[in-house]
């Protein structure tokens, strides 16, 4: 049995991974029984609609026990850990068959889960890390109750091989054990998940007319939205192809001193989250992904744009990143990797005076296959490897 926990997010807030891990799983172990712990919102935007994987096999748990007397989330967390060893016994002698599976693993999720094996000794689980672990990086109170309760404290002390994590990229293990060596060790990798969906994304090839470029996403500095309108701005007006730059998202409220006058689009710009329609409409209509992400955010977080750059086949102008230099070396050419902004600029010229469309057509398959790699069926190679390892850790401890 796999529990997953999802108490961190609520509605359509990472739902789409919540469903991709579900199907990972179902994948990876296909006679083991399923079940997650989550809000009903959060589960009505994760499985919209009937799913022949899951359907029958997991069990939704909405009915959500009221917190500890405390009220705060460490105390919460301990509370539905109890709840579920009530509901599924205890964990000590048969480990090997429960695990639990933290989506959101946060700081009070972390802590709840390495006291609660403490006391059960059985007891193993996962804890999913993400954009959020980037607080490791910032100035730590000098309260020592806060400082005790933040991420830095919550990854580097108490660690147990029964209480382990996961990592959606690779370079995001890496550069995490450079900042806190002890659990380095402690965690797994498993690519970041992305759902099958069926899209004709071999319509979409450019003319020789009229290029498209698109930011996705949050837009805000961490995703370099004022690099891309810096680009927008700067690119060559009299190329022979007219270019056209999309901010395919919504505002972080932090960019009101940004110029967005170069971004055609689509307007008006807002700190809402476009429509799925709109969303998708923009995506299918443009012909490159611009990624100029800054790495003192991304160095430690996975990019959901990425799986929608994989899901419709676009290739990319990037700076130049681990994960898209792990995708190239395993994919082939998926797009244009830069050094820093002017040689984006050049590299957008470039394709707006030559444009090989040969090419284009050649890098939207190797990111076919790349999609393919990320598939659930996929991950659930990575999933299986890192669960039966972890069984054989467990034993041992016991």
């Amino acid at each position: 049995m796999i529990l997953f926990y999802e108490l961190a997010q609520m509605g359509a807030s990472h739902a789409p991974f919540t469903r991709a891990m579900l199907q990972t799983a179902a994948h990876a172990f296909p006679s083991r029984e399923l079940v997650i712990y989550a809000h009903e919102s959060h589960l009505e935007k994760a499985l919209p609609e009937p799913d022949p994987l899951l359907d029958g096999r997991l069990q939704k748990i909405t009915d959500i026990p009221p917190p500890a007397p405390r009220r705060n989330f460490f105390w919460r967390t301990v509370t539905t850990l109890l709840f579920l060893r009530k509901t599924y016994g205890k964990w000590s002698g048969f480990a090997p068959q429960v695990q639990v599976v933290f989506l959101t693993g946060e700081p009070h999720h972390i802590w709840a889960a390495k006291l609660f094996r403490h006391f059960n000794p059985g007891f193993r689980c996962h804890l999913v890390l993400h954009g959020d672990v980037n607080n490791v990086r910032f100035p730590r109170s000098r309260n020592p109750f806060r400082r005790i309760s933040d991420y830095f404290s919550s990854l580097a002390y108490a660690n147990h091989p029964n209480v382990r994590f996961i990592a959606l990229e690779s370079h995001i293990r890496t550069n995490l054990a450079a900042l806190i060596p002890s659990v380095g060790r402690m965690i797994d990798i498993i690519h970041h998940p992305c759902m099958n969906t069926e899209i004709d994304w071999q319509i979409s090839s450019p003319t020789r007319e009229h290029l498209r470029f698109g930011l996705l996403g949050i837009a805000g500095r961490s995703k370099g939205l004022d690099v891309f309108a810096r680009l927008a701005l700067r690119v060559e007006k009299q190329a022979a192809i007219a270019a056209d730059f999309r901010l395919v998202g919504k505002l972080q409220a932090n960019c009101q001193n940004v110029d967005l006058s170069g971004i055609s689009g689509p307007r008006p710009f807002s700190k809402d989250w476009l429509s799925h329609e709109l969303f998708e409409q923009e995506l299918a209509n443009i012909q490159y992904v611009v990624l100029p992400y800054n790495m003192d955010y991304y160095g430690l977080s996975a990019s959901g744009v990425l799986l929608d750059v994989l899901r419709w086949r676009k290739p990319i102008v990037s700076f130049d990143t681990p994960v898209i230099r792990e995708l190239t070396n395993r994919f082939g050419d998926i797009g244009y990797i830069c050094g820093d902004e002017n040689e984006m600029l050049a590299t957008v010229n470039s394709l707006l005076s030559t444009f090989d469309q040969e090419r284009y057509l050649s890098q939207q398959c190797n990111l076919d296959r790349a999609y393919r790699s990320r598939l659930p069926e996929a991950t659930a190679i990575e999933y299986a490897q890192t669960q039966n390892a972890f069984g054989r850790t467990t034993m041992e401890v016991l």
